[in-house]
């Protein structure tokens, strides 16, 4: 079942797309009046656009809700063709559904009639071709950008549109710090590369919580995960959310990776917030990098869970103005060091009741 946050990121995608479409329905119209001025002679042209749309929104709520996760097995050109195919099968039997839905309720004549009009008159047309050309193009580009928004993650891709980035910024963040207990000796275990599949259902696992609770993946490390959200207590809220969400779904999980691998990962985390500088680096592949204290600390913290036997840690940064929510257990540890720090940070365990 999706969540609300995940429902409204599709359907906004959704509608991106549609506009997309619906503005590039006009410029195919004109394109087509252009090479064959009779196709539209006796047709209106307001319902052509009103068809396109149609199309247009069947094919990208196909993209948005099923085929942006599908073929992930495959490579990337690959998945971009059988992608691309499925999407264009889907217009021929929305298009013909429409057609059929024509004959049956507006045409006045026989089907023999209508048949011979319609491969005469548009199927067997320059103005049809180009209007495949248009929509395999149209496709491919509503693939590439459901794929640059996987990449910059929510909201991400369109901050840096809107230059939000483009100079370093001071902000207030939320960071998560997560990775597999005894992540070597599963390595060892089951060998390296049914270890990449099992990370790689583990990141597929904990990828709904994250959008769920309005999170951002900051980057993958190996077999850690850093997240982030802006500071705010309805946003710690979020990130304890997504902490025990995370650690639910694995539990439901166990039988499926004992099954699959021969052992269900865990997972411990450091949680910590405040100042960190944000901007965009490089030149031939731009990243959104943090940097400060901040991050550190929060690694620090996911170091001390072995050390202190607890699976989540919190900071005293992340509990001030903030109390503890219902159904969660948070208890003070005492001040400690931490590597690299000349100040004692107030540390607590995180339990769920």
């Amino acid at each position: 079942m999706l969540s609300k946050r995940i429902l409204y990121f599709r359907l906004k995608m959704l509608l991106i797309l549609c506009v997309i479409w619906i503005l590039f329905g006009f410029l195919f119209l004109f394109n087509i009046l252009e090479i064959e001025k009779q196709l539209l002679s006796d047709r209106s042209p307001a319902i052509f656009c009103f068809t396109f749309a149609v199309m247009g929104l069947v094919i990208a709520s196909a993209l948005t809700f099923y085929l942006k996760a599908a073929f992930r097995q495959y490579p990337l050109w690959l998945a971009f063709l059988l992608k691309l195919a499925l999407a264009f099968g889907l217009f021929v039997v929305v298009a013909f559904s429409m057609l059929a839905a024509y004959f049956v309720f507006s045409y006045h004549g026989s089907l023999s009639q209508f048949t011979n009009r319609f491969f005469g008159d548009v199927f067997f047309t320059k103005g049809f071709l180009i209007l495949m050309a248009d929509l395999g193009l149209l496709t491919l580009l509503s693939l590439v950008l459901l794929e640059v928004t996987d990449k910059y993650g929510p909201g991400g891709f369109w901050s840096m549109m809107r230059g939000e980035y483009h100079r370093p910024r001071k902000e207030r963040r939320i960071f998560i710090f997560l990775d597999i207990n005894n992540a070597t000796t599963i390595a060892e275990k089951i060998g390296h590369e049914q270890y990449f599949l099992l990370l790689r259902d583990f990141f597929s696992d904990i990828t709904n919580p994250v959008l769920a609770n309005g999170g951002e993946i900051y980057q993958y490390v190996g077999d850690e995960v850093v997240l982030s959200w802006k500071e705010s207590p309805e946003n710690k809220i979020y990130a304890l959310r997504f902490i025990r969400q995370t650690f639910y779904i694995l539990k439901r999980r166990e039988r499926y990776y004992t099954r699959q691998y021969t052992v269900a990962p865990t997972f411990k985390a450091g949680i910590h917030s405040g100042e960190v500088t944000s901007g965009l680096v490089g030149i031939v592949k731009k990243d959104l990098v943090y940097s400060g204290d901040t991050l550190n600390t929060a690694a620090r913290l996911r170091g001390k869970c072995h050390e202190l036997q607890q699976s989540f840690i919190l900071s005293g940064g992340f509990m001030n103005d903030f109390h503890q929510p219902f159904s969660y257990k948070i208890t003070g540890i005492g001040e400690m060091e931490l590597k690299g720090r000349t100040e004692k940070e107030q540390l607590f365990s995180l339990e769920f009741e």
